[in-house]
């Protein structure tokens, strides 16, 4: 097996898109919004990381509970630690994000809420806001310093390496004979 199966390229495809969209959130937020535009950003941001988390119980599901076949990838033992270690990494804080998200808006002063009409919140105490939303906030940042890593682990298996790690995630098929 030397690719991933549609369905963990589409969970991994999905994932980065929405990654991505919450990343726009992350740095859409700002001190000057008034509190509609606030709020109307946190009913965004709270949807968005609801369906990444639905995705992430799907991935975890695939990947730990039912061990779904994953290629293998010729490489040092080092590289195989390193590699199975940022993964790891990676599902650690993709869980901690929408746990510490969950919990920060919980404490919010602005009603949040998931698609524009389920409240997630209701427990407005400042301190306990601005401390989980540190850690949120911390939580994040790891993660995406994680994902730069895991990009630029690609980019090195593609460019340097020039194994066909790359090549197991892409979302199309792979064509054997044009290969490099």
């Amino acid at each position: 097996m030397n690719s991933y199966s549609w369905s963990y390229k589409l969970l991994h495809w999905l994932s980065a898109f929405l990654f991505i969209l919450m990343c726009f959130a992350f740095f859409g937020f700002y001190p000057q919004m008034s509190d509609a535009d606030r709020t109307v950003m946190l009913i965004g941001h709270a949807s968005i990381g609801v369906c990444l988390a639905a995705t992430l119980l799907i991935r975890i599901g695939k990947r730990f509970v039912l061990k779904h076949p994953r290629p293998k990838h010729a490489q040092s033992t080092t590289l195989a630690k390193m590699a199975k270690s940022a993964h790891y990494a990676m599902y650690v804080f993709m869980v901690l994000v929408p746990l510490t998200g969950y919990t920060t808006a919980n404490f919010h002063y602005l009603p949040v809420q998931l698609f524009g009409s389920v409240l997630l919140n209701g427990n407005h105490d400042p301190e306990l806001f601005n401390t989980f939303r540190a850690i949120h906030v911390l939580c994040i940042q790891a993660l995406i310093a994680l994902v730069v890593l895991h990009i630029g682990a690609a980019i090195r298996h593609k460019l340097v390496l020039k194994d066909k790690v790359l090549y197991s995630m892409r979302p199309w098929p792979i064509d054997k004979n044009s290969e490099s």
